[in-house]
């Protein structure tokens, strides 16, 4: 049984390159309407297989005010994500649907840290 196609996360801009020490693997893209309907959140399954998230365990998500929320990863049908905590993180954060923003893994490990970096900006990216 295939998702719907408007559940899909297909159009993320995924990145998993790492040519210097400040690069992380991240992805870019933007807040739909099934991400403030659900209580979790969907990763790439390339993003998340290429980096090690498709397992269940403890994430720390933080935010550009250096924040932090203790979220679970883990499968949600036949992908993995964000499976408790997105709520509060998404409702402190003032997520609407639209909010373009930036999935940044910069620690991997036993317990994994991710930037999320809302309301992204590419301009503001590039200064």
């Amino acid at each position: 049984m295939k998702k719907p196609s408007n559940m899909s996360p297909l159009n993320a801009q995924v990145s998993t390159s790492a040519s210097g020490d400040d690069d992380h693997p991240y992805f870019v893209s933007t807040i739909k309407p099934y991400c403030i309907r659900k209580t979790e959140f969907y990763l790439p399954m390339d993003f998340a297989t290429s980096n090690g998230l498709n397992k269940q365990c403890e994430m720390i998500l933080k935010d550009e005010a250096e924040r932090c929320w203790s979220v679970w990863l883990g499968r949600l049908g036949t992908n993995f994500g964000i499976t408790r905590g997105w709520t509060k993180f998404r409702t402190e954060n003032g997520l609407l649907v639209g909010d373009a923003y930036k999935f940044e893994l910069i620690k991997n490990g036993e317990i994994p840290i991710a930037h999320f970096h809302c309301k992204y900006s590419a301009k503001v990216a590039k200064r």
